[in-house]
Parts: C-alpha cells; structure tokens; sequence
C-alpha cells in the first residue's frame, strides 16, 4: 500500500476527508513506519482479541553494581525511576515512598506510583537473592542511584582519595555525606576497621553510619543512623563500651568530707545508689520540717529517728531530693548521723571493648584533652598512637550498643515483602488499568487491522479494515498523549 492508495482511501470513507497529517502529531511517514513493523514480524505470530484480558507488565531493571558509578547506561535506568522519589535526605525518600505505599488514594500521578513500584521490587530482590555481603555492595549502588546527581558508590581508596588500605570507611556519598551502610539481620553488630576510621577522619571531618536490618527476612528494612565526628570520638566509641559497676561502702567520718564526694560524683555524672547514717544523734530538723523526701519503712511524715536513720535507701527523682537535702544541710547538723557510707555507680573501662581499641585510660584522657583544644593534627596523632591503630583492631557495636550511641535516630521503616506488594498492587489496580490499558487495547486493534488489510487477500472487506487501522491510529495516539500527561503532569 503506498500513500496514494491510502489517500484514496481517506478521501472516500472519511467524512470531509483526512489530511495528511493525522490527528495529533501521527502522521502518515510514521504511520508507515508501523505498518513495516508490521509486516516484518512473523506472520503466524499469535494475536490477543479485544475481548481477551490485556496483561500489564512492567519493564525489568536489570540488578547491577554499576548504578552506583555515575555517566553509564545503568545509573541512567535507575535513576529513571528514582527521580520521582521526592526528598533530599533517605529519612524524607522514605517517607515518600511510604506515603504511596500506605495510601489507598494517594495524590501521586501515575509516574511516582509506577517509580515507587520499581524501587521496592529492586529492594524486595536485592533483599531476596543476594547474601548480606553482595546484597550490601548492590545496596550501595542503588542508594547512590535513587540519590542520582553526583551522589556515588565508593569501591576503592582511589575514589574518594583516602589514605585507608582496601575499602575505605565510605561506603556512598549521598547528597555531599559520606555514609558507611550496613545491610544486616536484626540482631547483627556493626563492625568496622578503627585503624581506617582513623584514616578516614585524616582526611574527611565525618562519616554516618546507616544500618539497614532486614525484617522478616525480605519482608522489609528498618533502617537507623548515628553520625561520628572527632568531637563526639568518644561518645561514640568510649561510652557504649564501658560496663556499669556498682561501688559499695564508701566511708566519711565527717560531713564536709561526704559533701564534697557527693558533689564530685555528681560533677562525673555517677549516680549514688545508697547512702548509710552510721550515727544516731536524734532526728534531724531542716528548716522546722523534717526531710519527707527520704523513703523509709514507716510513713513519710515520721520524723527521722534513731533506729529509722541507720539505714537509708532512696532511688531516681527521690535520691535526688534526698541529696539536695542532705548537701543543703549545714555540717554541724549532719555530722551528727555520721560517719557515712556511700554506695555509687561507676564505669568500669579495664577488659571492656574499650580498653582493647584504646589501651587504657591515660590515653582516652590525653585524646580527651586534644579534642577539646579542637587541633586536628594532635588529635589524629593521638588516635594513631591508640591499640586499636596499631593492631589493626576491628571494632564492633551490637544492635543495643548501636542505638544507645548519642545522636542515633530511627530515620524510618519501609515494609515491601511479597504480601505488602500484593496490596499495594490491588489497591492501585484501577488506576493503572484505566490509564494504560487503552494503549495495548487500541496497539492490539491497530495490529489486527494492519494484518487483515496487508495479508487478506480476497478479503471483501480489505479497504474496510484499512480504513479501521488508520481509525485505530488515532486513537492509539489520543491514548498514548493521555498516558504522557498522566504520566508527566505539568
């Protein structure tokens, strides 16, 4: 068939004929073009019925560690999809993606709703089929592609210019943060080398660990952060090491000397646990009233005697009063339920975790005292002068440990195992089928009709369903502009 033929056709069965350029931008070059296709394509190929179900199937991105290198062909397909995840931050693009995914009417256009799908399919595979160490090296690039830009994956001290042998601490840069990622099971601890953590704070003023545990296998990701800089070091690598130790029967003979232990302790931040009155002078009176806020055996207004005074035990917002009390009791008055016997919690650093990265004490008070000073040269020379550097120790957080680091925060949970996709799916349903479907319906029509007119020799109605495929050309084109502003909205 060639355009005369086809012009005759149009100016005899179409009222007031049809130019030829078709309705909206379809016009006959590319109609041509189709109808090659067409006839191109095996003839006995199988065909689907209008009256047949039309199946929706979304494209495969294919699971690839290179979408964490930026200006290849797989970075451009992740971040196809990505792009459509709002938020600059991963606490902001998982609230996005939750937010479609828990709705049942959501406001997103079909675009986000499609991109949303995509990312959780990849995430739901990279969680199925992978193991924690190759599934994590996958995860790295994805993140880094659903971040796009200049976000990137770190695989080598030559990416990121560090001085660190192998694997340097950064993992990805997201939005100009290094992040080290951990992809881990619930209760897995987070580990890591200290002798390249020190190396990595030689160059770079930070890092952000970002544990991401699976739940229930592949069912979803609960993921969490904690962010470490030379001035919280030893919060972060310190404190959640040490043991909690309860010192016992400590003795003052006289008040001046219990007063300034209690104010120590509470300059060191060590709680007391009980405090013993060994003396027994009679009640004591503070300000005409006696100190209700001391919990004893008997009922609380009972003035304090000798037999109730031997033994004091007081504990949270109580212990607290009961202190104020006592160090605001002038010494005279005090000293006569002396001498006194302390009980306190202290932390105990010696066979801790800490011990083995840091050696002992006098270096963690010598590390202390550079970072206050806040010179960075004296700090990391401290730090390379730690065990942990020299033995090239591996440190390591359990999950509690993790959580309980100053700073750390939940940045959110996303659920998209088998069965919550299912939902999803369901109820987004309609709304897919609506937009798209017309397309593979009216490509369906189109092909059959082009088949019909090009191989129906003999066919008495030949012209006629001709004419129909150019009919069938139009409204695949209104369907397909349909899709791209549903798709892409102003």
């Amino acid at each position: 068939m060639d355009k005369k033929e086809l012009n005759y056709i149009t100016e005899n069965y179409f009222e007031d004929g049809l130019d030829l350029e078709l309705e909206d931008g379809l016009d006959l070059e590319l109609l041509f073009e189709m109808i090659d296709q067409v006839v191109t394509e095996e003839v006995g190929a199988p065909t689907v019925t209008p009256d047949e179900d039309v199946s929706i199937s979304l494209p495969v991105v294919k699971i690839s560690e290179a979408w964490g290198r930026v200006g290849n062909s797989d970075r451009q397909i992740i971040e196809a999809f990505s792009k459509n995840v709002s938020g600059e931050t991963l606490q902001a693009k998982i609230a996005s993606i939750n937010q479609i995914l828990e709705s049942e009417t959501p406001s997103a256009n079909i675009s986000e709703l499609l991109s949303t799908m995509m990312v959780c399919e990849i995430l739901t595979s990279i969680l199925r089929d992978f193991t924690e160490s190759a599934g994590g090296f996958i995860f790295e690039g994805f993140l880094a592609g659903l971040f796009g830009g200049q976000s990137v994956q770190i695989t080598g001290p030559e990416d990121i210019g560090s001085g660190a042998s192998g694997k340097p601490i950064t993992d990805v840069i997201l939005a100009d943060r290094h992040y080290s990622l951990k992809l881990l099971g619930q209760t897995t601890g987070v580990k890591g080398s200290f002798r390249n953590m020190v190396e990595h704070f030689a160059d770079y003023d930070h890092v952000i660990y970002l544990d991401a545990r699976r739940i229930g296998g592949d069912q979803g990701l609960e993921f969490g952060e904690f962010l470490i800089t030379l001035e919280n070091f030893l919060d972060v690598f310190v404190t959640p090491f040490l043991k909690s130790v309860i010192v016992r029967g400590v003795k003052f003979e006289t008040a001046d000397k219990l007063k300034g232990f209690l104010q120590e302790l509470s300059q060191q931040g060590k709680p007391v646990k009980e405090i013993k009155f060994s003396g027994s002078k009679g009640p004591v009176e503070i300000n005409g009233k006696y100190p209700k806020v001391i919990t004893y055996s008997r009922a609380l207004d009972e003035p304090l005697t000798e037999e109730l005074i031997k033994e004091i035990k007081t504990s949270g917002e109580q212990l607290n009063n009961a202190l104020e009390v006592i160090m605001n009791t002038d010494s005279d008055t005090l000293q006569q339920f002396g001498p006194f016997v302390v009980s306190y919690t202290d932390e105990k650093f010696e066979g801790t975790k800490a011990q083995k990265l840091f050696g002992s004490v006098a270096v963690v008070d010598i590390l202390k005292r550079n970072i206050e000073t806040g010179n960075k040269e004296a700090i990391i020379d401290s730090l390379r002068k730690t065990t942990g550097y020299t033995n090239k120790e591996q440190f390591e957080f359990t999950r509690t440990q993790a959580e309980e680091i100053a700073g750390f925060k939940s940045v959110g949970t996303l659920m998209m195992g088998e069965q919550y996709m299912k939902t999803v799916w369901t109820n987004y349903a309609k709304i897919f089928q609506e937009v798209i479907n017309p397309i593979y319906s009216n490509l369906q029509e189109f092909t059959n009709n082009i088949n019909a007119y090009l191989l129906g020799e003999g066919d008495s109605d030949r012209k006629g369903r001709g004419i129909q495929a150019i009919n069938d050309a139009n409204q695949l084109s209104a369907a397909a502009q349909n899709v791209i502003k549903t798709v892409t909205p102003d």
